[in-house]
């Protein structure tokens, strides 16, 4: 005699609390929420350090690279000065600084002086300009150098 199947047994009933196509447990909505705080402060965390580190300024300004003129020496001037701020060349404000420029005979390469200004604004009264350092620009390409520390012995600044 052939045994008859047995139908009586009823299909194995998954658990409340498992996932219906992982097979692995829910998480309960409060330890999704603590989940998701915890990531959101460490991600905040990551972003303010990689901030207070220059990181995200140096990618931003990779991504938005401005044309500068080479021939034009007010974007010069301006371009010169985001680079002293970015490299802190001096602790001079930024709106205390003057530049001259010399030997501008509409050659390739021309020096920029970097001068401090002293007025009822910045820092003290003075009636000189005190040279800081100089930057030397080569229209051609765009190449900058700089003489900080060492007058006359200019180097590549970036």
């Amino acid at each position: 005699m052939s045994e008859s199947p047995n139908h009586s047994q009823k299909p194995v009933k998954q658990e409340e609390n498992t996932s219906r196509f992982s097979g692995k447990p829910r998480r309960s909505i409060k330890r999704r929420i603590i989940q998701r705080v915890i990531f959101a402060l460490l991600f905040s965390a990551g972003v303010i350090g990689a901030q207070e580190m220059g990181w995200i300024d140096n990618i931003s300004r990779q991504w938005s690279k401005q044309k500068v003129n080479w021939m034009d020496n007010k974007q010069v001037t301006q371009y010169l000065r985001t680079v002293i701020t970015d490299n802190k060349l001096t602790q001079t404000p930024i709106n205390c600084l003057v530049f001259v420029i010399n030997n501008d005979t509409g050659e390739e390469t021309v020096n920029m002086q970097v001068r401090e200004q002293h007025n009822s604004t910045c820092t003290n009264t003075r009636n000189d300009f005190p040279l800081l350092f100089t930057f030397r620009v080569d229209r051609t390409n765009g190449n900058i150098q700089v003489d900080k520390g060492s007058p006359n012995h200019f180097y590549p600044i970036h």
